[in-house]
């Protein structure tokens, strides 16, 4: 329970205990009051029939005494006359049971009246008769009360109900800056370091909010120096100098990551761009002007392909690549015409004297497609274009071979056939501790059971299921597979690791689905690890970090794939901080024979151990890495040095 809670409960509980002691005191008061008015009554009643009774009694005439008493009786505000005479004898007489009109049983039962008698002595002369006893009717004097107290408990209740809202109000003002610490706190925890913007006036609360932002503050710096030493790293091994894109080398790991890694997609296309003459116009003009050329022309194509690029690289002095995903033949042919005018725009208005031109070319490509091919039909598409005259485009579109002989609707009928009979099996991958080789997890990986009993490459049916928006249906069939290995007791070294698409993160529905079904799980979801590559974090920054969090909560781990070779790896790794990363395959290749790559990867490790995020390789294959990696403090490692995909996922 919050402090703020547990403070308007107390108060709440101490303004109840006032109002309804004052509540107490004011009908305690009044039935006092009243039952002073009752006695008062009958004493006065008392009083004045004592004369007339002096009279009859002294006559010894009873039925005067009684015609007396009955007359003043009558008029109904009495419970009781007698008349007793000196030997104690009872001369009259009259009663009536307590009547109580208007006034709930309950409420007379629990505060009763007590109307006190009046006593009056009759006497002629020196001579005493006797005496009248006089009990007043309290009908009156409850139904007084009753509605008093209603009048006095709806201000009191409303008192109440005022008190306790301003009581709220003044809690959350003055309480603000806890909240302030708390959200900062948690913020911490998830290796995100915020500032309190608002100082409290309260000292001790001042000075803990100040502690926390110096705390903050430091590490946040620290990081940031880390941040930028590993980014200049990163740019020095893998960024062109002039205009800010991918150099040759980055670009050939980030497509070879692409076209072999887990990384999904469903249309791919590459864009070649080749500038002719360019020597030429430098040595007219100026280098300085032919540097700012390609860099205009970097963001004409910024601009125009948009969250679509994947990656931009310049591939050669005068040849840029560019990868786009998620675009089908025709919207490339819409991009590549924009592209094409644009760029012409842009030469035109430069070139002067210097014939300077372009070429275009684009090419698809599929997963698994090898990158030599690719680029070898690309180098085709662009010839061709110079071929074709100047600033021309030209498209080279190839179907998809074997894999494509069923066609697009063909794959997502099999696809959803297999999600109906559940024709899926599930292969491990150890992930293994370096200093130790205990399983840390096994990476699972999902294959579709063909028809034939043969197994489906996901590298073949994912491109068509994330075509048709079928990886939420996927995702969940492969968890609850895993599910069914956790709940039916199977003994596993270490986590079951997950890799999830981001489709399903952006499915409402499949989020939701997850989360009730790590509720289900209970304690056995502390032995899921979910994963999401570094691209599929950078696309939707918000989600993914709503996706860690909810897994988090359930006790399960959450861990960022093939990280490292991105532009914005290490704005991805503050942003989203997960429990653990695992460097690309290219990367961890080039360390050992590429001093810049090594630098970039040994400061990627150090701001990882200061986030404490646990650091694993990808594309392990020999000793040899198993050694620069254990120096470099890297702790876990993944591939066929340490064991291929097996079905045999169950220690």
């Amino acid at each position: 329970m919050t402090l703020r809670r547990q403070l308007f409960i107390a108060i709440s509980l101490v303004f109840l205990v006032i109002f309804l002691g004052l509540m107490a005191v004011g009908i305690n008061g009044t039935r006092d009051y009243l039952e002073q008015q009752l006695g008062s009554h009958a004493q006065d009643a008392a009083s004045s029939l004592s004369l007339p009774l002096a009279q009859s009694l002294g006559k010894n005439d009873a039925g005067l005494a009684n015609v007396q008493v009955t007359s003043m009786f009558d008029r109904g505000y009495f419970q009781r006359i007698a008349v007793i005479g000196i030997d104690g004898s009872v001369v009259v007489d009259r009663d009536l049971p307590t009547k109580i009109d208007g006034v709930p049983l309950w409420f007379s039962s629990l505060i009763q009246l007590h109307a006190p008698p009046g006593e009056a002595f009759i006497s002629a002369g020196w001579r005493q008769l006797g005496k009248v006893v006089v009990v007043s009717q309290p009908t009156h004097a409850y139904q007084y009360l009753w509605k008093y107290t209603l009048e006095a408990g709806g201000w009191m209740g409303l008192g109440y109900l005022i008190a306790m809202i301003l009581t709220r109000f003044l809690l959350r003002l003055i309480l603000r800056p806890l909240s302030d610490i708390e959200r900062t706190a948690l913020a911490i925890q998830e290796r995100r370091f915020v500032q309190i913007p608002i100082v409290p006036k309260a000292l001790e609360l001042g000075r803990v909010v100040r502690a926390m932002n110096r705390m903050s503050q430091r590490i946040s710096d620290f990081l940031d120096a880390e941040s930028k030493r590993a980014d200049g790293f990163r740019k020095e091994a893998y960024q062109d100098e002039i205009t800010g894109l991918d150099n040759r080398r980055s670009f050939d790991l980030r497509f070879t990551q692409l076209l072999e890694g887990d990384v999904q997609f469903s249309e791919g296309s590459v864009i070649g761009l080749e500038i002719n003459n360019l020597k030429a116009f430098n040595t007219e003009t100026s280098y300085q002007r032919g540097n700012a050329f390609l860099v205009t022309l970097t963001h004409i194509v910024r601009r125009i392909l948009g969250e679509h690029a994947m990656i931009l690289g310049r591939i050669g002095g005068t040849s840029f690549g560019f990868v786009v995903v998620g675009l089908d033949g025709t919207a490339m042919a819409g991009v590549g015409r924009e592209l094409q005018e644009s760029l012409q725009l842009e030469i035109e208005s430069v070139s002067g004297d210097v014939d300077i031109s372009f070429s275009l070319g684009v090419v698809n490509f599929h997963k698994s497609d090898k990158r030599s091919q690719v680029m070898a039909r690309l180098d085709l598409a662009i010839e061709s274009a110079r071929q074709s005259g100047r600033n021309a485009l030209q498209f080279v579109m190839e179907e998809e071979g074997d894999e494509g002989a069923l066609g697009s609707l063909g794959w997502r009928e099999l696809i959803q056939n297999a999600m109906a009979e559940n024709r899926w099996t599930l292969l491990g991958q150890p992930v293994v501790s370096l200093a130790t080789r205990d399983v840390i997890h096994r990476e699972i990986m999902t294959r579709l059971v063909g028809t034939d009993g043969r197994l489906v490459p996901a590298a073949r049916f994912l491109p068509m299921a994330l075509r048709h928006h079928l990886m939420a249906d996927i995702d969940r069939a492969l968890l609850e597979l895993v599910f069914g290995i956790l709940e039916a007791g199977v003994q596993t070294e270490g986590h079951l690791a997950v890799n999830m698409s981001n489709q399903s993160l952006q499915s409402a529905e499949f989020v939701k689905w997850l989360s009730g079904r790590l509720v289900r799980l209970g304690g056995l979801a502390a032995r899921l690890s979910f994963e999401l590559t570094e691209y599929g974090c950078s696309i939707d920054i918000e989600a993914a970090r709503r996706f860690a969090s909810m897994v988090r909560e359930h006790g399960a781990r959450f861990g960022i794939d093939h990280f490292g070779l991105a532009p914005k790896s290490l704005q991805t790794l503050r942003e989203v901080p997960p429990d653990y990363i695992k460097l690309d395959t290219g990367l961890v290749a080039e360390a050992p024979v590429n001093a810049g790559a090594h630098s970039l990867l040994q400061s990627v490790i150090a701001l990882a151990h200061q986030l404490d995020v646990d650091v694993i390789a990808q594309g392990v294959e020999s000793a040899e890495q198993v050694e620069m990696l254990i120096k470099d403090q890297v702790g876990g490692g993944q591939g066929y040095h340490f064991g291929a995909p097996s079905p045999d996922i169950g220690s």
